[in-house]
């Protein structure tokens, strides 16, 4: 797990912003409620809590150690609760927004959060979009609003996709890649260390090739069985024959806190195989 020191305070802080098409800069709001922690893998919904000083869990402690100040976070815990891998989401990063309009293309730099709209309009990006700098962020508000119709390319390390479908394949070659709430409905190929996947589904095939994966509460389609080095694996579903609901946005706003991936479809639904092949020593070693 990344280790930084900082407290979080219930704020929103307002950020920079270029629009997609690198128009003029502009004041934004924060995305996402920045003070509150949405922990995952412990009930089907999801729990949101306040990260305040009041707070003396194991979450809020790995919170505000790994996250910093302000932030908001998505806590992935293991069937006993114990804290996997956190999610941060920083308040002092630069936004940058898609707009109301579909783009062709997008990107995002070093420390870079890109911003999708709510809107439930279509595709908003219609081609790929490619995360070019470190701690870059892709931020939907679900991904049965904020779509991609191509690919997303990671080029650096500690890049997090959140909140969006993914028309085409994703392939994570870098190191430190989270994703929460997203929909693949291409294949996914994982050959960096120190992936989580988090209440996500994923319509194609599957490959793991990196080192300590995390995988909690997700839905795969094409797939009953994965292995991997280090594998951690909490509440993971395979599914036939039916189409899978969206993984929609959940802790954008404390009222829909657990507002996940569904799970009312006619599919037939059974636990997914988690192998965990014995790999090299050490932890999720993020920074």
């Amino acid at each position: 797990m990344r280790i930084t020191t900082g407290s979080v305070f219930l704020a929103l802080l307002f950020g920079c912003t270029r629009g997609a098409d690198g128009g003029s800069v502009t004041s934004v709001p924060s995305p996402y409620p920045l003070g509150q922690a949405l922990v995952i893998g412990e009930s089907p919904e999801g729990q949101l809590v306040s990260v305040d000083a009041a707070c003396a869990t194991e979450t809020c402690s790995a919170v505000r150690e790994r996250c910093g100040d302000p932030a908001y976070a998505e806590v992935v815990v293991d069937d006993a609760g114990q804290v996997l891998d956190v999610v941060c989401f920083r308040g002092n990063a630069t936004f940058q927004e898609i707009g109301d309009d579909a783009v062709a293309a997008a990107s995002a730099g070093n420390n870079t959060v890109l911003v999708f709209d709510a809107l439930d309009d279509g595709d908003d990006v219609t081609g790929d979009v490619t995360l070019t700098g470190n701690n870059a962020v892709i931020y939907g508000k679900g991904a049965d609003v904020s779509r991609i119709a191509g690919t997303v390319s990671i080029e650096k390390n500690n890049a997090v996709v959140r909140g969006v479908s993914i028309g085409g394949n994703l392939s994570i070659e870098k190191n430190d890649t989270q994703l929460s709430f997203v929909e693949i409905f291409g294949d996914l190929s994982i050959e960096g260390n120190n992936t989580t996947l988090a209440s996500s589904i994923v319509h194609g095939q599957v490959t793991i090739g990196g080192v300590n994966t995390v995988l909690v509460q997700n839905r795969f389609f094409a797939v009953s069985t994965l292995a991997g080095k280090n594998l951690e694996c909490n509440g993971n579903t395979t599914v036939s024959e039916a189409e899978a609901p969206p993984a929609n946005d959940a802790g954008a706003v404390a009222s829909d806190a657990g507002s996940g991936a569904a799970a009312s479809d006619a599919g037939v639904e059974a636990a997914l195989v988690c192998q965990d092949v014995k790999g090299p020593p050490g932890g999720r070693g993020r920074n």
